[in-house]
């Protein structure tokens, strides 16, 4: 009996007097329990899987915009003056050429008038001069005031010159057809001033100006197709297709971009006039590439590791094995495989 006891007294002197390592030991033997009773009691992983799919696929990048106009001018007079005449109103449809205000030149012409008198006079000193001098030899002083009287005589002719630039200038014209978007509130009698704006713009030259970051802009050709949501109508995609690339960058918010311009060729005068305004925002997706039947998976379900792509192709019921892949373009949801996986095959879905 005291030898089966023995055994369990010195273990109990030992723990006395090792109690910290007794204690250590213990809490080491709980936690290595825990774990693995955490694991024997884990659920096996269940996996789901989706096809891999045949298809078309569409590469786009997305970027912000406004409407704006090849063909507008924004037109106003160089200093203030009466107004006598107003040939539209904001709104109006305009003709090239069509006079949109005139201002009082009464003042001007009687400028103009005085300037021809002295024009007339500085011409009769120039010549009574040059028939004073006669067949005199030139020295330095004769030809020192016939250069002055020459000189006189063609600031008095840029005068009358200068007087009916500034009466001509009175009618302000559009120089191209279109619709007059913004005009002074002002009637005949008033004064303009040089703030006063009249703006026409055509509205068979509307585009959409989009700012494409300098990181994407080598993906953009013109000739690309692209479709355009704007703020105002979300449910009214528009067609259309890139015209222009800036070639000069511009600086936004975000960095550096570059400017590109689809023209809204699908709308009609009329309804450009009453639902596309210059300044709408909105949104663009420009199709940069795209491939016909190609294989492709969720952009998600890829596994990138070591420069080296991999996907998880299934073999069983609930498992699935790693296998490297080639890819291809992509977009916002699936990317091209090229080779490494089947049509037929599924993979482990995101």
């Amino acid at each position: 009996m005291k030898s089966v006891i023995r055994p369990f007294v010195f273990v109990a002197k030992w723990v006395r007097k090792h109690w910290k390592l007794s204690l250590l030991v213990i809490i080491l033997l709980g936690i290595g329990g825990f774990i693995a009773l955490r694991r024997l009691n884990t659920p096996e992983e269940q996996l789901t899987f989706v096809p891999v799919q045949q298809g078309d696929l569409i590469k786009t990048i997305n970027v912000s915009g406004v409407v704006d106009a090849k063909q507008k001018a924004s037109l106003h007079y160089a200093t203030a003056a009466k107004v006598t005449y107003i040939g539209a109103k904001e709104g109006d449809p305009v003709k090239r050429w069509q006079t949109l205000a005139r201002i009082d030149v009464a003042d001007q012409q009687k400028r103009i008038q005085q300037d021809l008198n002295n024009y007339f006079n500085q011409r009769m000193i120039f010549e009574q001069n040059a028939d004073d001098r006669g067949d005199t030899i030139i020295n330095d002083a004769l030809g020192r005031q016939a250069q002055q009287d020459q000189k006189a005589l063609e600031n008095a002719v840029l005068d009358v010159e200068i007087r009916d630039i500034a009466i001509r200038n009175a009618a302000l014209t559009s120089p191209i057809a279109g619709i007059l978007v913004s005009a002074p509130s002002i009637v005949p009698g008033v004064v303009i001033n040089p703030t006063d704006i009249f703006e026409v713009v055509d509205p068979n030259s509307l585009i959409f100006r989009a700012a494409v970051d300098e990181t994407d802009i080598d993906l953009v050709q013109k000739g690309q197709q692209a479709t355009i949501e704007l703020d105002a109508y979300p449910d009214e995609p528009i067609t259309a297709t890139v015209s222009a690339i800036a070639y000069r960058s511009s600086q936004s918010a975000s960095g550096t971009v570059f400017v590109v311009e689809m023209p809204l060729t699908n709308t009609s005068t009329q309804s450009a006039i009453e639902r596309y305004r210059l300044g709408m925002n909105g949104d663009t997706d420009i199709i940069v590439d795209q491939r016909k039947d190609v294989l492709q998976i969720p952009i998600d379900s890829l596994i990138e590791r070591d420069d080296k792509k991999y996907a998880r192709r299934r073999t069983g019921e609930n498992s699935a094995e790693e296998v490297e892949i080639q890819t291809g373009i992509e977009n916002e949801e699936m990317i091209e495989v090229i080779s490494g996986l089947s049509a037929g095959d599924e993979v482990v879905a995101p």
